[in-house]
């Protein structure tokens, strides 16, 4: 079994959804280890969660915290990938050995026309980018820019997603993981819908 194609779950906080998303063979589970953020994940629930799981990477999410948080932190936590989206930091958090996922924000139409600028400066600095967008009126102009996308960086789609055929014509998908409702029970919602639309059966 497999995936049609590369899929990241962000913002895993707990067992069930870790071991849901490793045996679905989604590609890498990102957590929320920023501890200038309330909901991070301790280092000691992340190695209880982690020590479940195999065939899959982990990233390190850090959406709040400077570049000494980040290199203190990340000291107690072995991920694969630093997950970022400072744009003032990339070269610095490039130095502490990680590759990086870079999380990119266009919710503006300003951003859109900064897009391909920014795809440019980060194309020799980290391994991929989610592109986030909470302004569904510039979604098709997204989707159209990461198709005619032809850099070095793994575009992820992380607006709009619908459980429907065509995903894997994306060169990725970001998927958001969201808390249990007590210890063991679990709605998985959007992620099993998606991942059962991509799932190669």
């Amino acid at each position: 079994m497999a995936l049609k194609t590369f899929v990241k779950i962000s913002n895993v906080s707990n067992l069930s959804d870790a071991r849901y998303c490793a045996g679905m063979m989604v590609d890498v589970i990102g957590f929320n280890i920023d501890p200038t953020t309330d909901t991070f994940v301790s280092e000691g629930d992340f190695g209880e969660i982690t020590d479940w799981v195999a065939g899959v990477k982990f990233a390190g999410e850090y959406y709040g915290a400077g570049i000494d948080e980040i290199r203190n932190s990340i000291k107690n936590y072995p991920v694969d990938f630093i997950e970022i989206d400072d744009l003032g930091i990339v070269e610095k958090v490039g130095l502490l050995g990680k590759p990086i996922i870079f999380r990119l924000n266009v919710n503006s139409k300003a951003g859109l026309d900064e897009l391909k600028s920014n795809l440019s400066y980060l194309d020799e600095l980290v391994k991929m980018v989610v592109i986030r967008s909470n302004n569904t009126e510039i979604h098709d102009e997204l989707d159209a820019q990461i198709g005619y996308y032809n850099g070095n960086l793994k575009l992820l789609k992380g607006y709009g997603i619908k459980a429907e055929a065509g995903l894997e014509r994306y060169p990725g998908l970001e998927l958001e993981a969201t808390e249990e409702e007590r210890p063991g029970y679990k709605d998985y919602g959007q992620i099993m819908d998606v991942l059962e639309v991509i799932d190669e059966d």
